[in-house]
């Protein structure tokens, strides 16, 4: 069943004087700190916001096709004034950051990517805090804060034995300097 466009929308398709559409800026390949918005994951597709890991000597993981999320809290003690209206605030601390990365590992071979899977074992493992690059942790954390990884999760993926799930919850984590005198 065809249906009149001009009855339906009032106009016809091609006419369109409500809008008009300016060309696309050039795409922007890096953040104002020089980290790139785009990276090639395993597969050898384009991802946006890659996130990566890098261990202590300097090599880097690069996490496949991920989500990230940053979570910052302080914390604030409330005290009741006794015949006031409200309560005094006081900022305690500035804590951590908390890091939520969902991704997901696609095998190149359509088989089971049990090397990845290893890799990221091994990652929560060793129990040091990990650099991380991404366009969106770099405008976040300071220059010298890591991560830490606290929970590492690989969920089933009923009826795909190429691909395998995994979720991170990171805390990030500044260097202090004990100073004994």
């Amino acid at each position: 069943m065809k249906y009149n466009q001009k009855a339906i929308f009032g106009k016809k398709q091609n006419e369109s004087d409500d809008y008009s559409f300016e060309e696309y800026p050039e795409r922007r390949e890096y953040n104002i700190n020089g980290v790139p918005f785009y990276a090639l994951n395993n597969n050898g597709n384009e991802v946006y916001m890659p996130v990566w890991l890098i261990r202590s000597d300097g090599s880097r993981i690069l996490l496949q096709n991920t989500v990230m999320s940053l979570t910052a809290t302080n914390t604030i003690v409330e005290t009741k004034l006794v015949n006031r209206q409200g309560d005094v605030k006081e900022e305690i601390s500035v804590d951590d950051w908390e890091i939520n990365i969902k991704g997901i590992i696609v095998s190149q071979d359509m088989s089971y990517p049990d090397q990845e899977v290893y890799e990221l074992s091994e990652l929560r493992k060793t129990g040091e805090a990990l650099g991380i690059e991404n366009a969106r942790t770099s405008l976040l954390l300071d220059g010298s804060e890591k991560a830490a990884i606290k929970k590492l999760t690989f969920p089933p993926l009923k009826g795909m034995q190429h691909i395998q799930a995994f979720e991170m919850d990171l805390k990030s984590d500044i260097d202090f300097k004990l100073i004994i005198e």
